[in-house]
Parts: structure tokens; sequence; C-alpha cells
């Protein structure tokens, strides 16, 4: 995988280089001690993984995510405060590691996302039918059983009855497939399908035990197709 560093510490940037440099399979592309220069950078190349500071001045690692939305890498967010860590998976990184980092600790974030990565499955259409590839086994999966579309970066997971499958694909690519009448899109990171909305509270739909919200881009259109009695 090729991979970056965004830190504005020399010395993080530095024992994440060596990490980086011991371990199979990674690739050190670049370095940055800012994330506006690391900007500049994706939007010429692409990069699988980025290693990201969550503290630095002008723009801060969250600040960072927010920007890219649904075009950003897989992340390794980096940081000295232990108690971020619930937080962090808020924005749907791949990991965290707390400073100082050491072998063991990087060694287990990073196969965590190899492992991900490597039993992703693809995606194609047919008509009211799509097949997944789930490992080694092609799934055939009916259209309508597909209830919530989840986009982070180029993967999407979809939620099939009880059963979720990760596939590459980008949320341009699933909002043109999923779309009128039976589908919705109700924020920059979800497609929901219409009889899948159980109820709607403070702009956020329950889905099963899963809390989908409303974007301010979308809500006026969800209320606006809600049959309100």
């Amino acid at each position: 995988m090729k991979c970056i560093i965004i830190d504005d510490e020399k010395m993080a940037r530095d024992i994440l280089q060596q990490l980086i440099a011991k371990f199979p399979g990674l690739a050190l592309i670049n370095s940055f001690e800012n994330a506006t220069e690391a900007i500049s950078f994706l939007k010429l190349n692409k990069i699988d993984l980025i290693f990201l500071d969550v503290e630095m001045p002008q723009m801060t690692g969250i600040e960072f995510i927010t920007y890219f939305a649904e075009k950003l890498p897989k992340v390794i967010l980096t940081t000295s405060h232990k108690d971020f860590a619930i937080e962090a998976f808020k924005y749907n990184v791949s990991g965290y590691l707390v400073k100082p980092i050491n072998f063991e600790n990087f060694s287990l974030a990073v196969k965590k996302v190899l492992n991900k990565t490597s039993t992703e499955s693809t995606i194609k259409f047919n008509d009211n039918i799509v097949f997944v590839k789930d490992g080694k086994t092609i799934v055939k999966i009916l259209l309508k059983e597909i209830k919530l579309i989840e986009c982070i970066g180029d993967y999407v997971t979809l939620y099939c009855n009880g059963k979720k499958y990760i596939v590459h694909s980008t949320m341009k690519e699933m909002e043109n497939r999923f779309k009128d009448p039976d589908y919705i899109r109700v924020h920059r990171s979800y497609i929901i399908r219409f009889d899948a909305i159980e109820d709607i509270e403070d702009d956020t739909i329950a889905f099963g035990e899963k809390l989908v919200p409303i974007g301010k881009t979308y809500k006026s259109e969800v209320y606006k197709r809600l049959n309100i009695m």
C-alpha cells in the first residue's frame, strides 16, 4: 500500500518513517508537516493509506478528514491523547495509534487495514440483481434487499437484510444506480431504501441499531418525499 505521513512534529514523522520501512506491504511515498501541503499532493496522486496526526496548526486532522469527505483514502490517526479513541472512530478511520508509537501497536493497526483490504469485495450490476465478490465467492443479491448504502472514500458498505458487504466503488456510482423512487440520498455518506426508514427523530433515521444522520444539504428533499399525515 502506498502511504504518506502528515504530522507537524519531525520526531513523530521520523519514527513513523522507520516503522513503515520495517513493515512489508507498505511504501512511504511522501511526508508532510502540515495538512495543507498534503491536500495539494493528494489532488494529483493516488494514495492508499494516510498516517494522520490529530492536533496540528492551520488544519487539524479531523478538519482534514472533513475536507476530503468521500474521497479520502484509508486513515490511521495518531495522537498523544488516549481519550480521543472513541471520538476518532466517529469519522470512520481505519485505525488509531497513541504516541509514542511502538512497533507492536503499529503492526496491529496496519495488519487490520491490510486484512480488510484483501477481503474487500467488488460489485457488478445486472438489472435488478447485484453480484458481489465476497472473498472467493460471488454472491447474488436482489436489488430490493439492499436497504442502506454507506460510502467512505472509495469504498461502500451495502447493508442487506442483516448482512454487510464492502465493495470498491464511489458514492457517485452508487447514487447513479440507487435512485428514485426506491432510494433516497440523505447524507453525503448515506443512501437509504425508502421502505427501510423506521422512524426519524432529530434529523436522524433509525435503521436497526444504526443511526443515520440526515445532512443539511439533503434535509429539504427528504422531508418533502415523506408522506407525513
